[in-house]
């Protein structure tokens, strides 16, 4: 049973990988196609410190209050809980499996707990709006 496990979840992985890549190659193209635009390159740090503002901090989604606060906690849920799939991964091969250092360190499951729950629940505000 663990051998199936591990292949559907390995043929699943590589069915998401390619779709992944296709769709960033195509999203590479169309955003090629179009012109260079002026100013575009000037002062990279601070438009770099722009760009980690805006997507943290989702200033522009904040303005839609619930909606936007939602989708912040959807944006940080799944962010966060990568590290749970790359623990659910080791387990299939390893029973026992937890991520090094942090992996049974209650904080860190207290935390991550907390965030599948505001995740979830911000997933249903979102549907039902």
């Amino acid at each position: 049973m663990q051998l199936a496990a591990i292949i559907v979840s390995l043929v699943f992985t590589l069915v998401g990988v390619v779709l992944v890549v296709r769709t960033a190659a195509h999203i590479v193209s169309v955003v090629r196609a179009g012109q260079p635009a002026v100013g575009r390159t000037d002062d990279p740090g601070q438009r770099f410190v722009t760009m980690l503002r805006e997507t943290l901090g989702h200033t522009r989604m904040l303005k839609w209050s619930l909606v936007g606060a939602a989708h912040w906690f959807v944006f940080v849920g799944f962010g966060f809980l990568f590290f749970t799939l790359v623990t659910a991964y080791g387990q299939l091969f390893d029973a026992d499996f937890a991520l090094p250092v942090i992996g049974h360190w209650a904080p860190y499951e207290i935390t991550t707990e907390l965030i599948a729950w505001t995740t979830l629940v911000s997933i249903a505000i979102l549907i039902g709006v």
